[in-house]
């Protein structure tokens, strides 16, 4: 597969605020300190719509030129992992953190989707959207060739909010129209971003600004319909929820794609992106690890704990925003860390 240094930093920003998020979510305290509440919205609304963005983008530099019998046994391992990683973090969430019984029932359960854990249904979303893009391949070629159906279909998977929620009684099928059984983010109605990242790979980005301008209307009135009437429905997506992340998920790319070509001139540029892109080309690793420590944290309840003779980081307050950002460094560094032995011991067998 061929890398792309824009798409691995996109990423690669989004793994880190997105184990930010889960600190926060897990061991923060936004009752004293508020700007954590508007830190997890604003990662809520962006990482998932823009990780898939970044899979889109993906899928057309490396998948779409391919013969589909080439680009298949790939794309299948893809959706394999994701869904392999799902099941690790579910089980761990369910053991860990809820304190179940490790049992082959729990185990079938999750492998089945009967069960989608918290802070996993988004490694579920991925195993879904890849198998999706698989299975949609040839039609995607066709569809980039033809504008007005690719448009069409982009506003049908947008109306899909109209999908009666309540009904969808089964797992497997909640993972693909959305219900209100468990948390999940499915593909009908994130598709949509999924094939605008899948258009600007293939095409790019012409005449930015009228990109930018449409995008910022509709996340300017998804914002003022925020603070009028309250945070848009997420779970399942309300069409609000699904408009606000368009315009920062622009300056994202186009911020990542100005940075990669001043990277290409200027030496320490590149070398400042290097654990962006580093955490990129393995973010489900770091999203799987971060997990497994989170969930195994928050289950022995021992906190770096904040005492006046402590040296940093110790000095920092349990719970703060400071605190939250610190040790999610460090906690990416460890994995980093751990990944780096990981692929020494590889190069060495």
């Amino acid at each position: 597969m061929r890398r792309s240094r824009v798409i691995d930093c996109e990423k690669g920003v989004l793994v880190a605020v997105m184990v930010l998020c889960h600190v926060l979510q897990f061991f923060g305290s936004p009752e004293k300190y508020p700007e954590q509440d508007i830190i997890m919205f604003v990662v809520n609304a962006l990482a998932f719509p823009a990780f898939l963005f970044a899979y889109g983008r993906s899928v057309a530099v490396a998948y779409l030129p391919k013969a589909y019998r080439d680009a298949a046994p790939r794309m299948l391992k893809s959706a394999l992992r994701s869904y392999g990683a799902f099941c690790l973090s579910g089980i761990a969430y369910l053991v860990l953190c809820e304190g179940k019984d490790f049992s082959s029932r729990l185990v079938l359960r999750v492998l089945s989707f009967s069960a989608v854990p918290g802070w996993s249904e988004f490694l579920a979303a991925f195993a879904a959207f890849g198998l999706t893009a698989l299975l949609l391949l040839p039609l995607l070629k066709r569809l980039l060739r033809c504008p007005w159906a690719f448009e069409a279909l982009c506003a049908f998977c947008l109306a899909s909010v109209l999908v009666p929620y309540d009904a969808v009684r089964d797992n497997r099928l909640g993972l693909i129209v959305g219900t209100t059984r468990f948390c999940c983010f499915p593909v009908l109605q994130y598709m949509p971003f999924f094939l605008l990242g899948l258009w600007v790979g293939a095409n790019g980005v012409k005449r930015r600004e009228i990109w930018i301008a449409v995008a910022g209307a509709l996340t300017g009135a998804a914002a003022a319909w925020t603070l009028l009437r309250g945070e848009p429905g997420r779970f399942p997506p309300t069409m609000m929820w699904l408009l606000l992340p368009c315009l920062p998920i622009l300056l994202l790319d186009w911020g990542a794609e100005s940075l990669s070509r001043l990277a290409g001139r200027c030496r320490a540029v590149e070398r400042m992106l290097t654990p962006a892109t580093a955490m990129g080309m393995n973010s489900l690793f770091y999203l799987l690890a971060s997990n497994f420590a989170i969930f195994a944290v928050s289950r022995m309840g021992t906190l770096p704990v904040w005492r006046k003779s402590e040296r940093f980081p110790f000095s920092l307050t349990t719970g703060s925003t400071p605190w939250a950002v610190v040790w999610t460094t460090l906690l990416l560094l460890a994995i980093a860390f751990f990944a780096s032995l990981s692929g020494r011991s590889h190069r060495r067998g």
